[in-house]
């Protein structure tokens, strides 16, 4: 990898330590090299920061920087902007630290870049005995998954199975039509996967640190500011695969996150002040 990388990519966490190795793993086995890895840390806890800087320490290999900020409650979008001011690609991929990215997955991401266009690629959801299957491991297999598309097909009569199998299916080969890949449908994304120009984040001053409760809006809100800026929004099921956890759901009911959505639909915000440029003290 050269000095200057050309992808930033930017993981969410907040603790859970032990899909976070994983993740590591997973990125040390990348196809395409040519990145960086900023730790957007909302808080962890003491026994957490040891372990990354453990294992940072193993793998000098990956360039890893960790971002670590107060926890003071829910304050994802402030740690990834955060994140974003010391991050060096011009191309950011934002992933969640429960989603194992494919070996393929920086390759994909970095052959469909766009300026003017978010990327969304696949999450695989996974049902909770594969799930704990991945988490049982120490580190993770160099054909990871391969042996998790193994482990479902041995959960056929799970009522899920066929969707889930059908995940799996990567695009070998782009195919392109007067040089734009098809296959990719203009709808939105998901924030824990997701790639865009550093400088067109930038011009809407990155993630809104209003947010200051998950649930509706979170990324959400990034979405309807790209498209109110012109920019466009593109997603795949067939590229930059990633295995996702399986967890309870949260369906949280945020009345403040409606009333920021809302309003920046209404008003058609692209550039909001609490961003990456932190909105100075008495304006």
């Amino acid at each position: 990898m050269s000095s200057t990388p050309t992808i930033s990519v930017i993981i969410a966490v907040y603790n859970h330590f032990e899909w976070l190795r994983l993740i590591l793993d997973a990125l040390r086995m990348q196809t395409n090299k040519d990145f960086e890895v900023i730790i957007a840390d909302d808080g962890s806890n003491e026994n957490t920061v040891e372990h990354i800087r453990d294992y940072c320490a193993k793998h000098p290999e990956l360039p890893v920087v960790h971002s670590w900020q107060p926890d003071e409650g829910w304050r994802k979008n402030k740690s990834l902007n955060k994140a974003v001011r010391q991050s060096k690609g011009e191309y950011l991929i934002f992933i969640d630290g429960d989603c194992i990215p494919h070996p393929k997955f920086i390759a994909d991401h970095l052959r469909l870049r766009k300026r003017g266009q978010v990327f969304g690629g696949r999450r695989v959801e996974m049902s909770k005995p594969v799930s704990d299957m991945v988490e049982s491991w120490e580190t993770l297999p160099k054909n990871y998954f391969q042996r998790v598309r193994k482990e479902i097909l041995r959960h056929i009569f799970h009522t899920s199975f066929f969707s889930t199998l059908g995940q799996f299916r990567r695009t070998y080969h782009f195919p392109f039509i007067n040089g734009n890949p098809i296959g990719l449908k203009p709808v939105g994304f998901w924030g824990c996967n997701m790639g865009m120009y550093k400088a067109d984040l930038e011009s809407l001053n990155g993630f809104d640190e209003r947010y200051v409760n998950p649930g509706t809006g979170e990324d959400t809100d990034l979405e309807v500011r790209v498209r109110n800026a012109g920019m466009t929004c593109a997603k795949s099921s067939r590229y930059a695969l990633m295995l996702h956890r399986c967890h309870p759901r949260l369906f949280l009911e945020a009345p403040e996150n409606k009333a920021l959505l809302q309003a920046a639909i209404e008003n058609k915000t692209t550039w909001v002040e609490d961003g990456i440029i932190p909105k100075r003290e008495g304006e």
